[in-house]
């Protein structure tokens, strides 16, 4: 598939014996072979050039990404220490809510339900 078999080379070294003839047929055939080392020579050097490049590259990411975790993990600790704050301001303010005392609490807890529930609340429970 795709390759040239046994029975085709030989079709075609019979073709070129009798094309060019047996005089050239020994020089022109050296000239092939050294065209063939050539770019085959040529193509490695190019696989390698680009695999080089490409490993120099792979390893200046990985440089990278080892300088790096430092910046990103002060930002994390930066974001976790901010979410901190929050979470104990949070936390404040329910202890302010909870320090009411529990009669003042009761007394603004019916007003409250009917606001939220838009009825109008009764004058026993003003």
């Amino acid at each position: 598939m795709g390759g040239i078999g046994f029975t085709e080379m030989v079709l075609l070294a019979v073709i070129a014996l009798i094309v060019i003839g047996p005089d050239k047929l020994p020089k022109i055939a050296r000239a092939a072979g050294q065209l063939s080392r050539q770019a085959r020579n040529a193509w490695q050097g190019l696989q390698t050039q680009l695999q080089a490049e490409l490993d120099a590259e792979h390893n200046r990411e990985i440089m990278n990404a080892m300088n790096s975790p430092i910046d990103v993990d002060e930002k994390k600790t930066d974001a976790i220490a901010a979410a901190g704050a929050d979470t104990a301001a949070g936390s404040s303010n329910s202890a302010k809510a909870t320090s009411e005392t529990p009669a003042k609490a009761a007394s603004e807890t019916p007003a409250k339900a009917a606001s939220e529930t838009n009825e109008p609340s009764s004058p026993a429970n003003s």
